[in-house]
């Protein structure tokens, strides 16, 4: 009886989605400027990325590779800042948007330490697909074959795992004071199989948003990612919510 009890009192994904929309009603300026900074400094990055790639011999290979680990790196910081705002946008926080991008700020080398691991970890899943592209792959169809399913496998992957760490920038933005070790430890406590299948569910519903707003030329994407970050929050608010719940009926 008491576990169908904590079971219940856990949000579904449509309740999340929809404290989501009710929440930007009225205030989407901000997570709209956000948003564009956010577009902005991936494209930046990934510009920089494909200006890496500088050839097919192994120190191209070797520059492509620290490149990417360095790039990932720096933007595990701009992704910390922009999880501060939202979780600030969530729960009511009055301060400005700079002033929510920089509160509660965790040590910068905690933050590059955790951007680091998950890039090292992006890399080791990457690994295969880049050997082959760069090497292997012969320059027919069935080369680009082969480099293409060996990329979307690594892809599929990534999303996995990415999915599984979703907590570790919003517990780096609430507990500042962790070290990293701690910060994957926790991120992997609370991120159970039930809610990791949650939140699956949870990204694959937006999906159809996502298609209507590369339709729209991107524009539409200005309110969408939005809507996907704050639900993204509201999600993990009750994440932690059910984890302390959980822990109390251990106990």
């Amino acid at each position: 009886m008491t576990e169908e009890k904590v079971i219940k009192l856990s949000k579904s994904n449509r309740e999340i989605r929809g404290y989501a929309r009710e929440k930007l009603l009225g205030n989407m300026l901000m997570p709209c400027l956000v948003t564009i900074l956010y577009f902005s400094a991936k494209s930046s990055f990934n510009l920089i990325a494909q200006l890496g790639i500088l050839g097919s011999d192994l120190f191209a290979f070797i520059f492509y590779i620290v490149l990417f680990v360095v790039l990932n790196s720096i933007w595990g910081l701009i992704k910390c800042s922009i999880t501060r705002f939202y979780l600030g946008f969530v729960t009511n926080n009055k301060k400005s948007a700079a002033e929510q991008m920089a509160v509660r700020r965790p040590s910068l080398n905690v933050t590059l330490g955790v951007s680091f691991i998950l890039a090292i970890i992006s890399l080791i899943t990457l690994l295969p697909s880049l050997i082959y592209t760069y090497f292997f792959a012969p320059d027919t169809l069935t080369g680009t074959g082969v480099s293409l399913a060996l990329l979307l496998g690594a892809e599929l992957v990534l999303f996995i795992v990415n999915s599984y760490l979703m907590p570790v920038y919003f517990i780096l933005c609430d507990f500042p004071d962790m070290g990293v070790a701690m910060v994957i430890t926790m991120s992997l406590s609370i991120m159970n199989s039930k809610k990791f299948l949650k939140f699956i569910g949870l990204q694959l519903s937006f999906i159809p948003m996502y298609l209507l707003g590369f339709l729209s030329l991107g524009i539409g994407l200005i309110w969408v990612v939005p809507y996907v970050y704050t639900s993204y929050t509201y999600f993990y608010e009750d994440l932690c919510e059910s984890f302390h719940k959980d822990s109390l009926v251990s106990d």
